[in-house]
């Protein structure tokens, strides 16, 4: 408790944070003041494995009062208004997107922002009547939420179709040049327009967005959805209860033989996780009363049976690497045939146990969670042993037509995401093609989502966020800064350097 007061002035006394971002972190503080095993029935275990950072649950709390993620069906709005907001459906494009942000700032997450913030160029598209005004007005919304939801998990979509609205958006994206929302094109190479897929390549150059999704790809796999948070495919007018990863690195690195980590270490640890995450969901479920008491879920923004839940990686090429060290191979995840083998070993047991692991409350996936490839995070020391996801470590990345091969046989194993992310140089502006043909490369070899971003631009990708240089370097002074994905960026780069990542030329290293 003393640590926990500590932390509480700490919070209250900085100098770095803004008041919003001080009121959300003594928020969380508050959830983590509980007894887990006392209020989630966790076993002593199960917290000894998240207080060794064997597992991590992302600092969620310990009375999760609300789904992580919430990903609304915002077009119920525009069929019949909200009566909760006392808003009717809108008849022109000023009202749609007043009535838009009055609903984002009334839905929750784990960040307490929107992390979905809907399909804004079919939303938008029916009410556009004059392209020069409704420009301005579509610039205008899109600077408003940058500057009111300072946290670039928010997530718009656009496509796979080209619409006047999805071009005007493209449009200011490249002008604003603001990290959030953050931004995602559902592709189709045969159902995109060349020309709009052009340009959204333009603007990911530009602008770090829109990615890449796979439509198609995720239809299969989880139907009806929507890009939420950093990359999350995730069920519309449902969600994700929860989030929960194993650290795989850590997980190898207090092995000492091979062996320990599959036949122990990581059957212990993937069950923990599994357990977990169940029983979390069931206080949201049973025992938090979310769905009875939210608007979003009484006028069918969302449904309850809708939702699921993510067990995750990260640290898939840390592992793969300390394994190798201890059978004495001097290579390295990313260019190791054997390396790749041990990937396919650990991604292969964990895919059978989530499949085979009956999950509580998740009628729209087969009452199945789905697997995640995570993104990184600076919550403990042990985050700097954990590359995100299944991705190359920052410093071993081969050329780009090997680097795509590789990661492309992973991606299979993560139906609720995964991506990969290149940094390119200036000469892929002049030849959007190229950057096109690229990304239907890599959907034919396998890929679910792939982004790109200028080596030299301020504005750039993280993992599955934005964040500006610039202000990640006021971040690093200890000055205030607006959003909180820049703080989290800077902590990403000082574990993973993803600031220094290998920049690709038109060549094709």
């Amino acid at each position: 408790m003393i640590a926990k007061i500590n932390e509480i002035l700490d919070t209250a006394k900085s100098k770095s944070l803004t008041y919003e971002q001080k009121h959300h972190a003594l928020a969380n503080i508050a959830e983590r003041l509980v007894d887990p095993i006392e209020v989630l029935s966790y076993t002593e275990e199960e917290v000894a494995s998240i207080e060794d950072g064997f597992i991590c649950d992302l600092n969620e709390g310990n009375t999760p009062y609300r789904p992580r993620y919430i990903v609304p069906d915002y077009s119920i709005f525009t069929k019949n208004g909200c009566q909760f907001l006392d808003m009717k459906a809108p008849e022109n494009l000023d009202e749609l997107l007043d009535g838009l942000l009055i609903l984002y700032h009334n839905v929750p997450s784990v960040t307490s922002y929107p992390v979905f913030i809907g399909e804004l160029d079919q939303l938008i598209d029916p009410f556009i009547k004059n392209e020069e005004e409704d420009y301005i007005k579509i610039k205008r919304f899109l600077n408003h939420i940058d500057k009111t939801i300072p946290d670039s998990f928010c997530h718009g979509n656009i496509g796979p179709k080209a619409t006047k609205a999805g071009e005007l958006i493209l449009k200011a994206v490249i002008e604003l040049q603001n990290p959030t929302p953050n931004m995602t094109i559902k592709y189709e190479k045969d159902a995109t327009d060349r020309e709009f897929a052009k340009l959204a390549a333009k603007a990911c150059l530009l602008a770090a967005k829109p990615s890449f999704s796979n439509n198609q790809y995720y239809i299969q796999d989880v139907g009806e959805h929507g890009l939420a948070s950093c990359y999350n495919a995730l069920p519309m007018a449902g969600g994700a209860y929860t989030l929960v990863r194993l650290r795989l690195g850590t997980i190898a690195k207090a092995c000492q033989t091979k062996e320990a980590f599959f036949d122990v270490e990581l059957k212990k640890y993937t069950q923990f996780m599994l357990s977990i995450m169940d029983k979390r969901i069931k206080f949201m479920a049973e025992e938090s009363n979310f769905f009875e008491t939210s608007f979003l879920a009484k006028e069918g923004f969302i449904k309850k049976e809708n939702f699921t839940a993510m067990p995750a990686i990260v640290g898939l090429a840390d592992a793969v690497n300390h394994l190798l060290a201890l059978e004495g191979k001097d290579e390295r995840f990313g260019s190791s045939e054997y390396g790749d083998e041990l990937a396919h070993q650990i991604l292969t047991y964990m895919e059978a146990e989530v499949k085979n692991h009956v999950a509580p409350y998740c009628e729209r996936t087969g009452n199945r969670y789905l697997f995640h490839a995570q993104v990184g995070a600076s919550i403990l020391e042990c985050d700097k042993e954990n590359t995100p996801a299944h991705r190359i470590t920052v410093g071993d990345e081969p050329i780009l037509p090997l680097h795509l091969t590789q990661s492309a046989q992973f991606h299979k194993y993560f139906p609720s995401g995964t991506g990969d992310l290149f940094a390119f140089d200036q000469t892929y502006l002049n030849n959007l093609d190229a950057v096109l043909d690229i990304v239907d490369g890599a959907f034919s070899k396998g890929y679910r989502y792939i982004t790109t971003y200028l080596q030299n631009s301020d504005l750039i990708r993280v993992t599955g966020y934005l964040a500006k240089r610039s202000e990640v370097e006021k971040a690093r002074r200890e000055e205030v800064v607006l959003r909180n994905t820049e703080m989290l960026g800077m902590g990403t780069d000082d574990n993973a350097k993803v600031f220094s990542r290998r920049t690709r030329d038109s060549y094709g290293k």
